[in-house]
């Protein structure tokens, strides 16, 4: 049985460049016995330099160059009867050079900005999945500590307040809903053409007019929370506004989680060229300087995402306090930041 070989056409797709100029010189080392070779060697020789200049690095294409100017005139010279009669051959060498090489500095300028294009759409790509982590993180985590605080508060109130283990039961049933909602919308952010997102079918982005509804799924019985909006309320641009939202809602999350407060005063302040988000708790708090949880990192890089300023630590009256201020003209932020215990 007969045996084919195959031999894989890579290395000549490869080194095809230079392997044309090895022929075309060996070609041209012929001319001192065939007075035609340098002109049948030197066209192909020419547009193999032009193939090597403009697909290899600079330091084969001169090298290129240098073999086809050494060998036109070492082999030229003998045969033909004045030096002039090499120049046409070594100008022609130098012009496919020169015409490969503008080729070859605009091929690689049109892959560097690929390349550039390419990195641009990653690092955009990574930023949307960082966001969508954290509007996962802050939405679901607040829902959580909340179900849980309702649950336990249940429990213990079974038997005694048997309503407002039943409030408690709906409050639970409520924020499972409303997070299994906002759990498909981040999905369907994922899996959806931004361009149809209007047409999903899910609910927007949380703003800051769904305030009285996370106060209203936060405050449970022995947890007061008070919402004051003070200055001229308008409309903020839709990122700021989900920020904002976020801001507040990781706040009070912290409270529920960490803090055995009773009341929680929550004040958004429309300001002329800022706005203010301020949540003070009346609970117990353990100042450790220079640590930072997931919650206030997350505040703090909405902050810093609009230029704003983020102050969290104990409050003059006791308790916790956290104030953000977004500006409009986005300054550098500022962020000096304590961790509840």
């Amino acid at each position: 049985m007969e045996r084919t070989t195959r031999v894989s056409p890579e290395p000549v797709r490869r080194y095809w460049p230079e392997a044309l100029v090895v022929v075309s010189l060996a070609v041209c080392g012929l001319a001192p016995w065939h007075r035609q070779a340098l002109f049948w060697g030197g066209l192909p020789l020419a547009f193999a330099l032009f193939c090597v200049t403009s697909l290899r690095p600079a330091r084969t294409a001169g090298i290129a160059l240098a073999a086809a100017l050494a060998t036109a005139v070492s082999t030229g010279l003998p045969r033909f009867e004045h030096a002039g009669a090499v120049v046409p051959f070594a100008l022609l060498f130098a012009v496919a050079w020169a015409v490969g090489f503008a080729v070859g500095q605009r091929r690689r300028y049109l892959h560097a900005l690929l390349r550039q294009e390419r990195d641009r759409a990653d690092r955009e790509a990574a930023a949307e999945r960082l966001r969508i982590a954290r509007e996962l993180h802050d939405g679901i985590a607040h829902s959580m500590s909340v179900i849980s605080v309702q649950a336990g508060f249940g429990r213990l109130v079974l038997d005694d307040r048997p309503q407002d283990a039943g409030s408690a039961l709906e409050a639970i049933e409520t924020t499972g809903r409303e997070t299994l909602v906002e759990l498909r919308r981040m999905l369907g952010v994922l899996h959806e053409d931004p361009h149809d997102a209007d047409d999903t079918g899910l609910p927007p982005a949380p703003t800051l007019a769904d305030l009285n509804r996370l106060t209203e799924q936060t405050r449970r019985p022995g947890l007061r929370i008070d919402l004051d909006v003070a200055g001229h309320a308008r409309p903020l641009p839709p990122g700021l506004e989900t920020a904002a939202y976020r801001i507040v809602q990781e706040a009070l999350t912290n409270v529920v989680k960490h803090a055995d407060a009773s009341t929680v005063k929550v004040t958004v302040t429309y300001g002329p060229g800022e706005l203010s988000l301020t949540v003070v708790d009346d609970g117990s708090i353990r100042p450790v300087p220079a640590r930072v949880g997931r919650g206030l990192t997350g505040m703090r890089e909405r902050v810093a995402l609009y230029g704003g300023t983020l102050q969290a630590g104990p409050a003059a009256t006791g308790g916790f306090r956290v104030r953000a201020g977004i500006p409009l003209d986005r300054p550098q932020a500022t962020v000096d930041v304590w961790e509840r215990s």
